[in-house]
């Protein structure tokens, strides 16, 4: 009986499609001043910024901050 070899999902497909869903920011300094205003607006948020790898601009990532 033939074998049948299945296909091997590139990893960097998700991230792809996850770096086109996200804002892009042309400097860290545009996006800080975004996340700055972000924060300003909404006190339970706390926002970051990263350069991407996949699309060397940057980005925001979010995360709740611990109520403890």
């Amino acid at each position: 009986m033939p074998r049948h070899n299945k296909s091997i999902k590139s990893p960097v497909k998700p991230l792809v499609s996850t770096c086109i869903s996200k804002r892009k920011y042309t400097s860290e300094k545009q996006a800080r001043n975004t996340a700055e205003y972000q924060m300003l607006i909404n006190n339970d948020l706390e926002l970051s910024v990263y350069k991407c790898d996949i699309c060397q601009k940057w980005h925001l990532t979010r995360q709740l901050k611990s109520t403890s």
